[in-house]
């Protein structure tokens, strides 16, 4: 089908894991989120989601702007708002850890990400970690 090819996933990645006493989610490629999202992610222990894109940097970027529209539509990637402001609702205080990851290196910058996320979250700015693209990120435990 035509439009397939105008999303990045058509099954975004988004994962709970449980041993029945901590939980840790996984979300990328998600566009969007809505309330059934938020559900099923409340109560994490620990959390890696994507802050892709800055949407400044992605509206000056070197992108064409069928790209840019991918990336920044409802099927595409999670900005750098979009994301800081998903963590907000889940009610974020009771996460031990959370990785910022999926940044774009041409339409984001990890300082950006962070400091969206530490405006919006109100939260200590050490504390969000970003996950480098090249070499991830140390091993973290839910204790």
């Amino acid at each position: 089908m035509w439009w397939a090819l105008l999303i990045d996933a058509r099954e975004p990645t988004q994962y709970v894991f449980s041993n029945g006493q901590r939980r840790f989610g996984l979300l990328t490629d998600l566009g969007s989120y809505c309330g059934r999202v938020l559900n099923h992610y409340e109560g994490l222990d620990a959390l890696v989601i994507e802050a892709n894109h800055c949407r400044d940097l992605l509206a000056a970027g070197p992108y064409p702007w069928f790209l840019k529209q991918r990336v920044g539509g409802d099927r595409g990637h999670l900005n750098n708002h979009q994301a800081a402001s998903l963590v907000a609702e889940l009610g974020w205080q009771g996460l031990q850890h959370l990785v910022l990851a999926h940044l774009s290196s041409k339409n984001n910058q990890p300082q950006l990400a962070l400091d969206r996320f530490t405006s919006t979250l109100g939260c200590d700015p050490a504390w969000p970690q970003v996950a480098d693209q090249a070499f991830g990120l140390d091993w973290r435990e839910i204790a």
